[in-house]
Parts: C-alpha cells; sequence; structure tokens
C-alpha cells in the first residue's frame, strides 16, 4: 500500500470514528409555582362500565386532594363531567349537578364525592379531551355551565380514565369503541387541542392539565387487563405543566394530595420534555441550587421523565424552578 492510500484510510477511519461518537444535548426547562389563588378545577371522568372502582377511588381520595386548597385559602369552582360525548347524549359537554360547580360554601366535600361517581353506563368512546373543551367554551359558559369559567381564575383540568382519549368530532359516530385505536388517523391531533386549551387564557391566568391514566404499556404489571395506555392524555398533561398518575394505583391519597398541590400552585411533580441522564441534572429554585435528596430535596423518576419534591421541602408559591440536564438517547 503506497504512503497516500495509508494516509486516506487513517484519514477516512477517523472520521469514521468521529461520525460514530455519542454527542450528548444538553437543554433547560423552567417551571413556574403559579402564585394565582382563584382557580377553576373541572374533573373530567370516565364513566364506562370499568371505571366503578377509580371512581370510588377518587371520591376516598378526595379529602387529600382539597385540604391542601383549603390550606393555601385558594378560592376554587369545582366542577365534574363525563367524558360520554355520544350524539345520542343530550348532557353532554354539562357539569353535573344543580348548582353546575361547587365552591368552598355549604358541603362541598360530599357534594363532590356524589358527583365524581358518575356512573358507569356511558359511552365506550371516551371522549375525555373535547368533552372538556366543549364544557368550558360557547355555548354552554352562557348555558348550563354559566359562572363556572372565570376569565381571571387559573383553569385545571383533571382527566380520569383506564382507557386513551377518542376526541372525533363525531367522525367515528355509530361505531364500537375498537375504531378509537383502529382508526387513530380520524381523532382530532393533540397539537390541534393542545392550541385550542391554551388559548382559553390571556394574560397571567394559565391552563393546567393533568391526567389519572393507564400507564405505558412496558410499566402495567400491577394494572388489571383494562387500562390502556392513556397516551393522549399524558401529551396534553406533560405539555400543560401538570401531573401524571397511574391509574392502577390501589390508593389514590398520595395522587390525590400532588394533585392538590399542582392545584394550589404548589406543584411537587414537574414532568420534562425529554429523558434526562441522571448524573447530569441541576435543579435551581430561585436561582439557589437545590441538592437531589428524596427527604430535603428533589428526586428523579426516570420511568415517568419526572423531577419530584417528595419530601419535607416543596417550592414556595411563586417561585421558578429551573432544571437543566443532558438528554438521554435521540431528543
Amino acid at each position: 500500500m503506497s504512503r497516500s492510500t495509508l494516509l486516506s484510510a487513517l484519514v477516512f477511519l477517523g472520521a469514521c470514528g468521529i461520525d460514530n461518537s455519542v454527542e450528548r444535548r444538553s437543554t433547560t426547562e423552567v417551571f413556574l409555582q403559579e402564585p394565582n389563588s382563584l382557580v377553576d378545577i373541572l374533573w373530567v371522568v370516565d364513566s364506562s362500565p370499568s371505571m366503578a372502582d377509580e371512581q370510588q377511588l377518587i371520591a376516598d381520595g378526595f379529602e387529600s386532594f382539597i385540604s391542601t386548597l383549603e390550606e393555601s385559602n385558594s378560592d376554587f369552582h369545582l366542577g365534574v363531567l363525563s367524558m360520554d360525548m355520544d350524539l345520542d347524549n343530550n348532557k353532554r359537554g354539562m357539569l353535573i349537578g344543580n348548582p353546575a360547580y361547587l365552591t368552598a360554601e355549604g358541603n362541598y366535600v360530599a357534594q363532590f364525592k356524589s358527583r365524581v361517581q358518575v356512573g358507569v353506563d356511558g359511552s365506550d368512546k371516551e371522549k375525555g379531551l373535547s368533552a372538556a373543551l366543549s364544557a368550558v367554551t360557547e355555548p354552554l359558559i352562557s348555558g348550563s355551565n354559566a359562572g363556572f369559567i372565570r376569565q381571571d381564575a387559573n383553569l385545571v383540568l383533571v382527566f380520569v380514565s383506564d382507557e386513551d382519549d377518542c376526541s372525533d368530532a363525531d367522525s367515528l359516530e355509530g361505531l364500537s369503541g375498537n375504531a378509537c385505536y383502529d382508526q387513530r388517523q380520524d381523532l382530532i391531533s393533540i397539537k390541534r387541542l393542545i392550541q385550542d386549551f391554551q388559548a382559553l387564557k390571556t394574560g397571567d391566568a394559565t391552563v393546567m392539565a393533568s391526567a389519572i391514566v393507564g400507564p405505558p404499556v412496558n410499566q402495567q404489571e400491577n394494572c388489571k387487563q383494562e387500562a390502556w395506555p392513556g397516551h393522549r392524555y399524558r401529551a396534553i398533561a406533560e405539555t400543560l405543566g401538570g401531573v401524571v398518575g397511574n391509574i392502577c394505583e390501589p390508593d389514590y391519597s398520595g395522587l390525590m394530595q400532588d394533585l392538590g398541590l399542582a392545584v394550589a400552585g404548589e406543584i411537587t411533580v414537574f414532568n420534562l420534555k425529554y429523558a434526562a441522564v441522571p448524573a447530569t441534572i441541576e435543579v435551581l429554585v430561585d436561582d439557589i441550587p437545590i441538592e437531589e435528596n428524596a427527604d430535603t430535596g428533589w428526586s428523579y423518576d426516570p420511568a415517568y421523565r419526572q423531577i419530584r419534591f417528595d419530601g419535607s421541602y416543596v417550592p414556595e408559591r411563586g417561585a421558578s424552578i429551573s432544571v437543566s440536564y443532558e438528554i438521554a438517547g435521540p431528543a
């Protein structure tokens, strides 16, 4: 082999080595603990035949949820909605009960526990996202749901379902629930729904979504057979900065407390956009470094891409939380 040929081969091999190297990308995400004490909370609950146990778990855990709002002196409106949006349901999009929403006045605990058990005779096509959007837009906010939405209040949506969302603009009407999975191309895009929700608020008020749904397939070892992964609800919750919980949990008390803290503006769980390399994560609260410590600081849950403050420390309302990390795998 000539010297020039050998040199060319070495250059080629060197170039291959560079091309095959792992180059990690870094990112920083910033979250805010919203200080607004006005909050309109909409629980959107699956009313299909498999949901009786889960509805009872929500009712049982309600004190864990509402106690945080009471302690923070939040001024709340509380509504409950079924996911049944079939055309033959003449109450679709309407809040359950009379009055249509609950406040701190009266026996709201008992009333919520009754309302959230929405029944199990609803549609097998769970359209939670379109049901929520219908409930908080015209014509219902000037009709049966009048007064629930306050323009200067934060809007919080909580979706509870053991199926994925089937919001379809009625294109699958008359078909079985299997069409929600077999004909996903007919569903309203998540991007459009996110834009519709974000457009509901301007100024300082925000829209936040949380979801208690089926986990991904590879994390369903403790799930009953009927719990399908809630990919679309999870995407909404991750984008709109809420809490994602596992509907297969046998007790919702801890999850309900996390939801209550998030609603009150004291979020304990922050969903990252990407999977993080754990050793590279740095967390700042109001520019002050916080240690990785499950008891007194934060911890990272790689399964759900979450930074969690589950111990004695929770960032205060109004705080800015900055999370910097290297992205694990392709972004």
